[in-house]
């Protein structure tokens, strides 16, 4: 015994059950665990003491911690002392939420409950491997023990034969249970995310195999703990997993999940995802604008990362609402750029008229106001057609004169004389929705329009919606703002949205790029549910400019010179 001693230095014991031998992780001493001297670092490692945060100091000292790992650490040593079951994390790309959640917490959970469970799946095998890797590493550097029978990368034991299994999302794991359970990325890309028949996999998956696999445990202190799963997840298409998952919760039996769901770049809540009303949404700290970790991505980066991706890709990924790329009731594949006019023709529009769906109740719940400026874009007539309209003589060559360069795609009539109304023509030049009160709805409406004045663009009519908060802000501004029309609404904002779908789909309403934002809701409005403030107030201001103009044809030689009664 002598000469085994003085060839080995002391270490503390390693648990009796096994583990592994001179493993440096787990055994300090590297003395096989023969003297049986407690090791003082594994003493003051309490399992049922120890918080999450300090796990991660201990086992990620450089790790960076800020406002938004500590919520979400917050959230997960709730789920690891057994008081949240249901988790969803939506955050853009490149936030650090598969470093806390798949890697991380494995690690603090096991060692929590090394007698029970969990189970990492993501879309391919190797990164469940990857995520199941750095959390056995986690686990064994804050001085916890392997088994030493299987320690394997994607199903690693605890002496107490608890662990770690890992495989991909349509993986083998069939004929294992898991008491915690975590999906970090079930789609490779956008391809998966946008397939039918990958989604209808995954849910089957979800059902037949995952849900099925998730049992309670009981820990070493007789205490019992539900099955718990976290899903994690950067939104790719309106109906992906986690889209799937709510919609669920109309059922009847909902699992009553908690929501963290955080934007790249702080919005009102009515834009954000929608959730049940059986889940929890987890507040969002910010104030709109403001960027979600400045630590990681500042805003200057982020603005540049919304340039390079396109509105639809940046709302999906980055601000976790994505909408149907073909659209629902109106069609991407609708929506078109401005006509173009013949060079030196100035856009002459009859009329210009500014539509605003109105709300300033108190309550960050509340609708925002909804604000579309539309221009009915005056034809071009053929020189002829115009003189004829006024008895004048022609030369016999004057029919054959071409009203227009050639290539140019400019509304005009044909000198047969056609109606030049015949292909009207709206355009969507500029959409705002911002929430307000009623002085900031007032000194929003004034300030637009003096900045349209400057612009050469001073609508001729303003129609504001004669219900709700509509008749207070005519009554205010009815001396102040010519043009102000109070209009009566007829139908539903789903019945009026119909109405005005044929007419988008016919390519007589056109979308300038200041208009973006009015794109964006056309493109995610459900009849059912949404933001629909724009949307609303486009609505009002087409089918206002077709019956006065479309419809009637009430117009002269020259048909701006309307009277707007005030």
């Amino acid at each position: 015994m002598g000469r085994i001693a003085s060839t080995l230095r002391p270490m503390a014991s390693v648990p009796t059950d096994g583990g592994l031998l001179l493993d440096p992780a787990t055994d300090l001493w590297a003395d096989w665990g023969l003297l049986g001297v407690p090791d003082p670092d594994r003493a003051t490692t309490t399992r049922q003491g120890l918080l999450f945060r300090d796990f991660i100091r201990s086992a990620f000292p450089s790790f960076q911690f800020h406002r938004l790992s500590e919520l979400l650490i917050d959230l997960l040593q709730q789920v690891a002392d057994g008081q949240l079951t249901r988790l969803i994390v939506c955050c853009p790309p490149r936030h650090g939420k598969s470093q806390l959640v798949s890697r991380l917490f494995p690690a603090y959970w096991v060692s929590r409950h090394p007698e029970l469970f969990c189970a990492i799946a993501s879309y391919s095998g190797e990164l469940a491997y990857a995520h199941s890797r750095e959390a056995r590493h986690y686990y064994r550097i804050t001085g916890h023990a392997l088994s030493k029978d299987s320690a394997a990368v994607g199903n690693w034991l605890t002496p107490q034969r608890g662990g770690c299994i890992a495989a991909g999302v349509k993986g083998p794991f069939t004929g294992k249970g898991y008491n915690l359970g975590i999906i970090d990325d079930p789609y490779k890309g956008p391809e998966d995310a946008k397939s039918a028949l990958q989604r209808e996999r995954l849910i089957d998956w979800l059902k037949s195999v995952w849900f099925t696999r998730a049992e309670p445990g009981q820990s070493s202190d007789g205490k019992w703990l539900p099955a718990a799963q976290v899903v994690v997840q950067t939104r790719w298409d309106h109906q992906d997993m986690t889209a799937w998952l709510l919609a669920q919760e109309v059922e009847e039996n909902p699992e009553h999940w908690t929501v963290l769901n955080l934007p790249a770049i702080a919005e009102p809540v009515a834009i954000s995802m929608q959730i049940p009303h059986t889940c929890t949404r987890v507040p969002d700290w910010r104030q709109p604008g403001e960027p979600l970790c400045p630590e990681r991505v500042p805003l200057d980066v982020l603005q540049r990362i919304r340039t390079r991706l396109g509105s639809y890709w940046w709302n999906a990924l980055y601000q976790q609402r994505p909408s149907p790329a073909e659209g629902l009731l109106f069609r991407k594949d609708w929506i078109q750029p401005p006509l173009l006019v013949a060079p030196g023709q100035p856009r002459r529009y009859a009329p210009l008229v500014l539509s605003c769906d109105l709300s300033f109740k108190d309550g960050k719940e509340n609708d925002a106001c909804g604000f579309a400026l539309l221009g009915l874009l005056e034809p071009q007539r053929h020189p002829a057609a115009e003189a004829r309209r006024q008895g004048l003589a022609l030369a016999a060559n004057a029919a054959a004169a071409q009203g227009s360069p050639r290539g140019v795609n400019s509304i005009h009539s044909p000198a047969g004389g056609q109606d030049p109304w015949a292909e009207l023509q709206i355009e969507a030049l500029w959409a705002h929705r911002q929430r307000l009160d009623l002085p900031g709805v007032i000194k929003f409406l004034l300030a637009s329009l003096a900045s349209l004045e400057r612009q050469g663009l001073r609508p001729n009519a303003v129609l504001i919606e004669d219900a709700a908060n509509g008749p207070a802000v005519c009554q205010l501004l009815k001396r102040q703002v010519p043009g102000l029309i109070a209009i009566p609404p007829k139908g539903s904002k789903a019945s009026r949205a119909h109405a005005v779908a044929p007419l988008v789909e016919a390519g007589q309403v056109r979308f300038a790029r200041k208009a973006d934002s009015l794109v964006e809701e056309l493109l995610a409005f459900s009849p059912r549910c949404g933001v629909d403030d724009q949307v609303d107030a486009f609505c009002q201001g087409v089918l206002w400019i077709e019956a006065q103009f479309w419809r009637g044809r009430g117009y002269g030689s020259s048909p701006v010179p309307m009277v707007f009664s005030r």
